[in-house]
């Protein structure tokens, strides 16, 4: 799951007011996910593959499907729906779900009970809810970690687990006429009349015609544990997270990363460095100003590699190769180098993550025909090995550091293998304790999988 949103329209305006709010809303979320979206207001539901349509185009839908209401909900994916009853019910969640081989045995599962996962969660979930609120938390918390959204008639049900893991966020009109709850709150930018506030970890609302917004249970159960990749790609740089702007973050994060190879490692010798993808420039801005404090002639520059296409291409979250493939078949350059700040230099490529590696392999590939004397791969992100780290939520065979898990126990082993692998100098992984610092919490509030977190970084 990508994103989440929540609307409920309190005044007078026409039924699909709703679904108006709701496609604005996901709109400003589009960067949370182009492979598939959804929408639920009334008793109806509409989706499709690819990212959101045009306001005419969602209006034209919602009359077909008989899209109105007060309330809906509506989600944005990375990939096809993991769970078939995701068609069907009426219920959005970001996160992942744990510990759920044995909810068939759950006393409440009735019909559920030969479900998948989701529906299962679901219908305990409703159960719960109508016997004792704080049972029904009790019972998330214990299979949820992220958010979850369930409309039931005209009322919304919004929780965010106790660890934190995931951002979410409401927003109020000032004549509470309008609730919202979403996954950040990066929606500030454009709907300037509405008042937002985080929901606390551990805290269920109820969106309600009589009630408004109202918090009916609190579970104080966890210690936090937020998703470090919020801070690294998910979130939209305008956001903000415990009143941090996540821009700011990071180009933390970046500045913390260039003090560590600067001077725990003793990486004297790069000339510059470039942001790619494009998501990475603030880690990368971070990384030449701090680099540069201890190594005066390093260049700060922006990214030498351009894109020569457009990331709101429909299908690039659903297939990233695909899309590639499909505009190399068209004859067109995906990538052009500046050759001249390239040739005979040392270059650090500042990379957000290496899932699959295409990205980074490309990167490289283009840098040494341009004719870079070295190729340092910065990570801004711990070596992936779960796809829960990145918001796929399912563990996925293709990472290419997966194959390691349990192979390697140290970092310098697991940089020297990728390196050989991707056709690089070097490869630099970020650390879970320099990530935490370029974020500015503990890190023993960020979740990270077992055998990352208990590598040797030293």
């Amino acid at each position: 799951m990508a994103g989440i949103v929540a609307i409920y329209n309190h005044g007078t305006e026409p039924k699909q007011a709703v679904v108006y709010y709701l496609a604005h809303a996901m709109r400003m979320l589009q960067h949370r996910g182009k492979a598939y979206w959804r929408m639920m207001v009334g008793s109806g539901s509409a989706g499709a593959e690819g990212s959101l349509p045009a306001d005419d185009a969602i209006l034209k839908v919602a009359h077909k499907e008989k899209l109105g209401g007060v309330c809906g909900i509506g989600y944005l994916l990375k990939r096809s729906p993991p769970f078939a009853s995701m068609q069907s019910a009426q219920v959005a969640f970001d996160g992942f779900f744990v510990d759920t081989e044995k909810l068939h045995l759950h006393p409440y599962v009735g019909p559920a009970k030969h479900s998948d996962s989701l529906f299962k969660i679901y219908h305990i979930f409703v159960t719960l809810l109508e016997k004792d609120p704080d049972r029904a938390v009790e019972f998330l918390d214990r299979h949820l970690r992220g958010n979850l959204l369930v409309k039931l008639q005209d009322e919304v049900y919004a929780y965010r687990d106790s660890t934190g893991f995931k951002p979410l966020v409401t927003a109020s009109r000032k004549d509470r006429t309008l609730n919202i709850v979403a996954s950040e709150n990066s929606l500030r930018a454009s709907l300037i009349d509405m008042e937002f506030s985080e929901i606390k970890p551990g805290q269920l609302l109820k969106l309600s015609k009589r009630a408004g917004l109202e918090v009916i249970a609190t579970s104080h159960d966890s210690k936090l544990m937020m998703d470090p990749f919020e801070f690294i790609r998910e979130s939209n740089v305008v956001a903000t997270l415990g009143g941090k702007s996540i821009y700011e973050i990071r180009k933390s994060i970046g500045k913390a990363q260039a003090n560590f190879l600067s001077l725990d490692l003793k990486v004297a010798d790069l000339d510059s460095a470039y942001a790619e993808p494009d998501y990475t420039r603030p880690m990368a801005l971070g990384f030449g100003l701090a680099y540069r404090k201890h190594f005066p002639p390093f260049d700060l520059a922006e990214g030498v590699i351009k894109d020569r296409y457009d990331d709101s291409d429909n299908m690039i979250d659903f297939s990233e190769q695909d899309s590639k493939n499909k505009l190399l078949t068209t004859g067109r350059s995906l990538k052009f180098v500046m050759q001249p700040l390239v040739k005979g230099k040392n270059i650090a490529t500042v990379q957000g993550t290496i899932q699959t590696s295409a990205t980074a392999r490309e990167t490289i590939y283009y840098l040494r025909n341009a004719g870079a004397r070295r190729i340092d791969v910065v990570v801004s992100y711990v070596p992936t090995v779960d796809g829960r780290q990145v918001g796929l939520y399912t563990h996925n065979r293709d990472l290419v550091a997966n194959k390691y898990v349990g192979e390697v126990s140290s970092i310098n082993e697991l940089n020297q293998n990728i390196a050989k692998e991707l056709g690089a100098d070097t490869v630099y992984y970020n650390s879970p304790a320099v990530l935490a610092n370029g974020i500015g919490v503990p890190e023993h509030n960020l979740w990270f999988p077992e055998w990352v977190r208990f590598l040797d970084y030293k």
